[in-house]
């Protein structure tokens, strides 16, 4: 017992690259293997983070315990051969396997804290560095005054030890996650439905981008202009994905909303990537979404009406919204292009509204003192509902049929969205998906305004376009004919409700 608290004072120092002090005469392989099963224990709760929801643990996984405890053996094996200190073979693998303790970790506390930074470089690379400096020390201190030697030991020792997980997965430095540990649904075939659907291609795809512009401008042609001394609401709809229908059902139960709950029937405009209706809605294209949010600007008054953005697709980690019409390559939508899009148009009352995975992303470029912005995610979290077995996304149904559809208020219907969402991820074990709030501390004056104006409506139904099969299993979202019941129902109908 007395060796193997040695041996980990060794690894220990090691790690903060101080020479062991100690050196045991005879050691076995278990310290060796019960130093690298802990730093393999330190690792799980990592890839449990990065991991996508829902996850479950695989056993395969421990091939990656296994492979990485061989490499040890073998460059410790390296650097006792070529600093002739065979004899202390298993002692090396020991102090190798007990300095990964510090460094696993503390990178799994970075990981905890900044989960985004993971693929950063600056991270992978500081992390390599300090494993590198840690096989310099052993070999220096195997090698005794040998400097060229321990350089050669070191050097040769951690290509033995990275070069298979680099073959293996040559995007990534570290390599924590082959095989995988933790098996999300993400990459499930029940979870995403990631075959490809070809009728979802554009059928002319040239036709259909030379109509963009006359599409454009009968839209744009249709929206009736402001009314002097009333703030007017303008609706603009964007359905980013175009081989997914529950977008489209989205954009088009929020047309429904804008004309009989918002008071903007005349004025809106919509952005829809599908097949269906490529021959009578303008693809949903950064380049459209600049052109109409442009477009609907000069039919605004621009000191009083408020422009609603609602965007719906799916999301990056790299903050990016997917836009997608196949066969048609496009640009993808970020927040400093959408930002630049607002400002260019002149539009100075903002009400955007991102729903999307790593949505909360797109909050910090977008803030400004006459802007909401809501989101359906943190900027690190995944949101839910997509797909092909879903009518309606989560968040779609939560704040636009049950949310704003009942009380118009756009504070009350994010409260209520984020309840009704938090209650749907935990039953379902799902990660918390986190809907953001930013609002500028002008708009909500203005949205009262508006909503002060409002005439009196009922609530509307929705009955989507495009109904799932009746054979898609739903278990990521409800049933199209089961929605949840909305904490908003009792709640009475009210300009003076709750204060943006």
């Amino acid at each position: 017992m007395s060796s193997f608290f040695s041996l980990l004072r060794g690894g220990v120092r090691l790690s903060l690259l101080l020479a062991p002090r100690d050196t045991p005469s005879q050691v076995s392989p278990w310290p060796a293997l019960v130093f690298a099963f802990v730093a393999w224990l330190l690792v799980l709760p990592v890839e449990w983070v990065l991991a996508q929801a829902p996850r479950t643990f695989e056993l395969a996984g421990t091939q990656t315990f296994l492979i990485d405890f061989a490499l040890t053996l073998l460059a410790a094996f390296v650097l006792v051969a070529l600093t002739q200190r065979k004899a202390m073979w298993m002692a090396a693998t020991a102090w190798l396997a007990a300095s990964a303790l510090l460094p696993s970790a503390s990178y799994g506390a970075l990981m905890w804290w900044k989960p985004e930074w993971a693929d950063h470089f600056a991270v992978q690379f500081v992390w390599l560095l300090w494993c590198a400096a840690i096989v310099l020390r052993l070999a220096a201190f195997l090698a005794g005054h040998r400097f060229g030697r321990a350089l050669a030991a070191a050097a040769l020792s951690c290509l033995v030890a990275s070069v298979p997980w680099l073959i293996a997965s040559p995007d990534d430095f570290i390599v924590t996650d082959w095989p995988e540990y933790w098996a999300s649904n993400e990459d499930d075939e029940d979870y995403y439905d990631e075959e490809e659907d070809e009728s979802a291609w554009l059928v002319q795809p040239e036709a259909t981008l030379y109509a963009q512009p006359d599409l454009l401008n009968a839209q744009l042609d249709a929206i009736q202009p402001q009314r002097p001394g009333v703030v007017d609401m303008f609706v603009v709809g964007f359905g980013g994905d175009g081989e997914e229908n529950v977008f489209r059902n989205e954009v088009e139960f929020l047309r429904e909303l804008a004309t009989h709950r918002l008071d903007a029937g005349d004025r809106q405009f919509s952005l829809l990537n599908n097949a269906v209706t490529a021959e009578t809605w303008p693809l949903a294209t950064a380049t459209n979404l600049e052109r109409a949010l442009a477009g609907v600007a000069q039919r605004m008054n621009p000191d009083e009406d408020i422009l609603f953005l609602y965007l719906t697709s799916h999301g990056s980690e790299d903050h990016e919204l997917y836009v997608n019409q196949p066969p048609l390559p496009l640009d993808q939508i970020t927040p400093g292009r959408l930002r630049a899009a607002f400002d260019a148009s002149g539009i100075r009352w903002r009400v955007i509204v991102v729903s999307a995975c790593y949505s909360g992303g797109f909050i910090n470029a977008l803030r400004d003192p006459r802007t909401l912005v809501v989101t359906a995610a943190r900027h690190d979290r995944t949101s839910f509902g997509c797909g092909n077995t879903s009518a309606i996304t989560w968040f779609g149904r939560a704040f636009l049929v049950d949310g704003l559809n009942a009380s118009r208020n756009f504070r009350s219907a994010w409260l209520s969205a984020s309840r009704q969402i938090a209650q749907l991820e935990e039953d379902e074990g799902y990660d918390p998906s986190e809907p953001q709030w930013a609002a500028g501390e002008a708009i909500g004056t203005q949205l009262e305004k508006w909503r002060a104006g409002l005439p009196a409506s009922q609530t509307i139904a929705f009955e989507p376009a495009w109904v799932p099969p009746e054979d898609a299993e739903q278990e990521d979202d409800l049933p199209a004919d089961e929605a949840p019941e909305s904490a908003l129902e009792s709640m009475p109908e009210s300009n003076e409700e709750t204060v943006e």
